[in-house]
């Protein structure tokens, strides 16, 4: 019993928890020992994950790995040009799982989330990171009504260019996306819009 209550307040290893890491979130070796490296570093990634939706079976490791790349990007960044540790952080692990399943949903893009909400969170913790979508307008769009509309003024202003895409020249697709992007202002969801864009350009 005495060992058992020792073995029990024995924080985990950092071993323990790259093997944890690898086998469970299915991160690389090389993320997960970076992870591990301080550990209120990790106690701090393990709070996001324990925030987000338990996965279904088969699921979930994708917005697990997401929250591995928020930690070694916008975070380490942040702390690395800041000078400051994981602790000093305003941004709590509950406002980044928000904000990862807002990424993970569609309904913002990671370069919004982390230049317009993360920036804005850092300083303004109180609100959270769907407030901040809303306020800004950052909200991606998504509805096909709305974005077909965009999408056949693009493809009439470039005219030439579909036909050059017809032809072969798959690559200027990401060019009638990037004009939808710039028409809407950020907010049409680029997975959406290319799925659009190809259905168009087959007709």
């Amino acid at each position: 019993e005495f060992i058992e209550k020792i073995h029990t307040s024995i924080p985990v290893l950092q071993e323990e928890r790259i093997k944890k890491y690898i086998s469970e979130l299915k991160l690389s070796e090389y993320d997960a020992t970076v992870i591990t490296e301080e550990k209120a570093f990790s106690d701090y990634f393990e709070k996001i994950i324990s925030s987000l939706p338990s996965p279904r079976s088969g699921e979930g490791s994708g917005v697990r790995k997401a929250a591995a790349n928020w930690m070694l990007g916008p975070v380490r960044s942040w702390m690395n040009e800041n000078n400051k540790e994981i602790n000093e952080i305003t941004v709590n692990p509950k406002q980044l799982a928000a904000l990862i399943e807002l990424v993970d949903s569609g309904k913002v893009n990671f370069s919004v989330a982390v230049t317009r909400i993360f920036s804005q969170l850092l300083k303004d913790p109180a609100k959270s990171p769907a407030q901040i979508a809303l306020e800004q307008n950052l909200i991606q769009q998504s509805d096909v009504t709305a974005l077909e509309s965009i999408i056949n003024e693009v493809l009439t202003k470039y005219s030439d260019k579909v036909k050059e895409y017809k032809k072969g020249k798959k690559g200027l697709l990401a060019l009638f996306v990037g004009e939808v992007m710039k028409q809407s202002k950020g907010k049409a969801d680029p997975k959406v819009t290319s799925e659009l864009l190809i259905e168009k350009l087959k007709s």
